[in-house]
């Protein structure tokens, strides 16, 4: 957790004993690589936050085909906009979410429920600043520009755009993963790359 602290630290400055009575709403899952962590169709409670491993959301279409959503790592990222895995629109209407969460290495997280998250921001004015920035630093503004990007880029421009945002994504998640999330073909990709 040390490392959420140094995150946390560069919006709000957090004490030992605020650390410590913030530590103690999560649990550490410890996921193998393949387990679904959620399926679609189902409420979505919990907040994930990766300590080490890889994940990620999709939806599957009528047709059956996956559509990467979000991949979620701890590495080198220049937003650090994949440190944790959620639906909160589906916890928060109430409703069955689109998204499956899958984990695709062995993996570590800190997990709590959005419940529980929300009842401790609630508490002191700090925690619900910090949770507008990365509401905004996290959904809207990725959101807003993955959608953008998918609507006015080609398929070579959110290549850049994708290396450039995570710089050592080759390396840690496969190549159909990363088409999926690029909304490009496996072969694009491959000449992308070249």
């Amino acid at each position: 957790m040390k490392y959420f602290r140094k995150m946390i630290e560069h919006f709000i400055p957090v004490n030992d004993a605020e650390w410590a009575h913030a530590c103690e709403m999560f649990e550490v899952k410890r996921v193998k690589k393949g387990t679904r962590v959620h399926c679609a169709g189902d409420v979505f409670g919990e907040i994930w936050f990766i300590k080490s491993g890889l994940a990620r959301s999709y939806l599957t279409d009528i047709n059956g085909k996956d559509h990467t959503w979000q991949l979620y790592f701890r590495g080198k990222s220049k937003h650090g906009l994949n440190h944790f895995m959620d639906d909160s629109v589906s916890f928060y209407e109430k409703t069955g979410s689109m998204l499956n969460f899958e984990v695709l290495e062995d993996s570590v997280f800190y997990v709590t429920s959005l419940e529980t998250l929300d009842k401790f921001i609630m508490q002191e004015k700090k925690w619900e600043t910090l949770a507008r920035i990365w509401l905004h630093n996290t959904y809207y503004s990725s959101t807003y520009k993955r959608v953008l990007s998918l609507m006015s880029e080609t398929a070579a421009e959110r290549y850049t755009r994708l290396l450039d945002e995570y710089p050592l994504i080759l390396k840690q998640v496969k190549s159909y993963h990363i088409a999926s999330y690029l909304g490009v073909a496996p072969q694009t990709l491959s000449k992308l790359k070249k």
